[in-house]
């Protein structure tokens, strides 16, 4: 069964505690996911080099939480992600600007 919904930052939280398994993709340039991110994410900068590539290599089957800056590419992200034939997506409403401002945890390298 497919799933693909956007889900606000406290709701995100809660599905990362429950879902030991879910994988966390940050679509923002890789300065900004480097300068600070949310904890366990990965980093496939939507404009970067060889993205659709990137894409394409994930585990269809596996659940993903993804997050631009503002939510605005995550969703259109998702759809990519729906068309590419994956199979449980969650993009985080309003991105990485609503989970910093719900003071929600954070981790730069």
């Amino acid at each position: 069964m497919s799933h693909f919904t956007t889900i606000d930052p406290k709701d995100a939280l809660k599905l990362m505690e429950e879902d030991s398994e879910i994988s966390i993709v940050d679509i923002r340039p890789h300065v900004d996911f480097q300068r600070e991110h949310i904890p366990h994410a990965q980093n496939l900068d939507y404009d970067g080099h060889h993205f659709q590539e990137k894409v394409e290599k994930l585990n269809k089957n596996k659940s993903y939480l993804i997050y631009c800056k503002s939510g605005v590419r995550g969703e259109y992200f998702m759809g990519k992600m729906r068309e590419s034939g994956f199979s449980k997506v969650y993009n985080i409403l309003g991105g990485f600007v609503a989970w910093k401002v719900s003071n929600l945890p954070l981790t730069g390298d």
